[in-house]
């Protein structure tokens, strides 16, 4: 199945500049979130979100599902 990634902030690092943090990854059924992460090898901890909706790492992904990943940022 193929998706559309679309890495947000020092996220887009994880792809070629020419990319401009944009991808379409093939990946097999069955397939979550946590899956693309170790695939772009991202070492940071990130937040996502599948068709503009917040999700969990372990979201099973679906055909044509547009993944956005942001780096999670905490302040105080």
């Amino acid at each position: 199945m193929q998706i559309n990634v679309i890495l947000h902030g020092i996220l887009r690092d994880y792809l070629p500049r020419q990319a401009k943090g944009k991808t379409t990854l093939e990946l097999t059924g069955g397939s979550t979130v946590a899956d693309v992460v170790k695939a772009l090898k991202i070492k940071q901890t990130v937040t996502a979100a599948v068709d503009g909706t917040q999700v969990e790492l372990s979201h099973p992904l679906e055909e044509g599902d547009e993944l956005q990943m942001f780096r999670m940022v905490g302040g105080g």
